[in-house]
This record gives C-alpha cells, sequence and structure tokens, in this order.
C-alpha cells in the first residue's frame, strides 16, 4: 500500500532517482505550489495562531511548504520538532529552518512516523501536510489517539492537508487506482481524527491543475513507486494516456482542515 512509498524511495542510490528528484519531477506537473500559498495567505487571519508557541511537523520533506507557513501564520512559535525519514530532505530542511526561523529552537529527528518514539512535553500546533498517505489504518487510529491525549495541549490544533474527492471518475488520482493501488480517501482520513475525539474547526477543499503531456522517467516513477504490485514505467504511461488523453486535469483536489483538542 501507500505507506510502503518512502520506504521503497529511500532504497534508490542515484541521485536522479532519489526520493527528492523524483518528488520534485512530480511537483514540477502541477500549480499546488501557487494555489496552497494563496490558501494560507487567505486563511492566516482566520486561523489565528498568534497564541502557538510550540509545534510538531510530520513528514515535512525539505519543509518547501511547512516553512513558509509558520513564519506567516504561526510566526510566535518558538519551539519546533520534525520527524522527516529521507536523509537529504532532512538536512536541507535542517538549513532552511536556520535560515528562515533563526530565532526558534528547532529539532530535526530523521525517521519516520512509526519509528519515533516521541517526545517530552506537549505542543500547541501539529502539522501533517500530505504525509498520512504513508500511515496504514491501524497505525492512523494509533497516531490521532496519541495526538489527543498525549501530544497536544489541551486547546491544541491539528492542521491536516490531503488529497481528497480521490474516489470521483476524472480525478487526476484515478491513475493509481487503476494500476491497482488505491490513494487513501480523505473521508477515511477524517473520520479517524474525528473518532479519536478532536473536533474539526476548519476545513476549506481546494482545486488545482496536473499536466501529464511529455512525462519523464522520474515523473513516471513517482507513481511506479507508489503501486503495491510491480508496475512499469510504461503501464504508468500507457494508465496516463487512457485516462488523460488531453493530457490534462484541473480535476485535482485538497482538503486543508483544522482539528482541535478541547
Amino acid at each position: 500500500m501507500w505507506y510502503y512509498f518512502r520506504e521503497k524511495l529511500q532504497k534508490m542510490t542515484t541521485t536522479s532517482d532519489g526520493y527528492l528528484n523524483v518528488y520534485g519531477r512530480f511537483c514540477s506537473h502541477d500549480n499546488y505550489d501557487e494555489v496552497f500559498q494563496a490558501t494560507f495567505s487567505g486563511l492566516s487571519r482566520e486561523l489565528n495562531l498568534t497564541s502557538v508557541k510550540s509545534c510538531l511537523i510530520f513528514g515535512p520533506g525539505e519543509g518547501k511548504h511547512e516553512v513558509p507557513f509558520i513564519k506567516q501564520c504561526a510566526a510566535n512559535v518558538s519551539k519546533l520538532i520534525a520527524v522527516e525519514p529521507d536523509h537529504q530532505s532532512a538536512e536541507i530542511l535542517s538549513a532552511r529552518l536556520s535560515k528562515d526561523l533563526p530565532d526558534v529552537d528547532c529539532q530535526v529527528t530523521e525517521t519516520d512516523i512509526q519509528s519515533w518514539k516521541g517526545m517530552d512535553g506537549q505542543v500547541d500546533l501539529v502539522i501533517m501536510m500530505h504525509v498520512l498517505y504513508y500511515v496504514n489504518p491501524s497505525e492512523r487510529k494509533e497516531l490521532f489517539r496519541k495526538l489527543k491525549e498525549q501530544w497536544l495541549t489541551r486547546g491544541g490544533l491539528a492542521i491536516v492537508v490531503s488529497s481528497s474527492r480521490t474516489k470521483c471518475p476524472g480525478n487526476a488520482n484515478e491513475i493509481y487506482a487503476r494500476l491497482g493501488t488505491p490513494m487513501p480517501a480523505w473521508e477515511d482520513i477524517e473520520a479517524d481524527i474525528l473518532a479519536a475525539g478532536l473536533v474539526k474547526q476548519h476545513a476549506h477543499e481546494k482545486q488545482y491543475m496536473r499536466d501529464f503531456t511529455n512525462p519523464d522517467e522520474s515523473f513516471l516513477r513517482f507513481y511506479q513507486k507508489h503501486i503495491e504490485q510491480p508496475v512499469t514505467l510504461d503501464d504508468v504511461r500507457n494508465a496516463i494516456n487512457e485516462l488523460f488523453p488531453n493530457g490534462k486535469s484541473d480535476q485535482v483536489f485538497y482538503t486543508f482542515a483544522v482539528f482541535q483538542r478541547e
């Protein structure tokens, strides 16, 4: 399933096939960065994170989205813990934090969610952006239980960003189901969060576009490594051609949601 993806990528040894390169080529085919920037810029006043002093981030990669979000929306953070399994990403993240948040006490732990030993104390904010795909359902339930019972302060917030409408025909993420490994659904993720006892405060769905024209090997490999059973790059290319004959899809959605521990 999806939660094997990072492990499979980390076994790649060449720079051209490493996690950051494969993920970077995938991201270059859509306008997610632009749409996400507009999302949190528009929500910065509504979210009112001025009281947040401590933050825990799961799977931020190189921090391309998480660090600007904290800098703009949670500028009073003085302590930050990041849990990131990819070595190269963790190194870049550490450098980004030092540069962009120089007055914040930052700690980057190079491990995955499943292996992380936890922390002493609690935080005001937990951020999980596009990382819950890589946690299986039982681990996901346990993660949310720990958020509620151990890691979040009373009144603390959890921000979750994840793909939505993944089961709708024509959605750009339909390719994963076509190849045999459907993307985890937002509905299932949200249900687990609510079942753990967190309360939804905000939820905003945003739409963006993905360009499938002229896919290079790294772009195809990103999809290939998300599929549980063996598939070739030609299998991925053929699925793209069948599902998106025009080469583009504007049916790509994500949900930005905020949950609170009461």
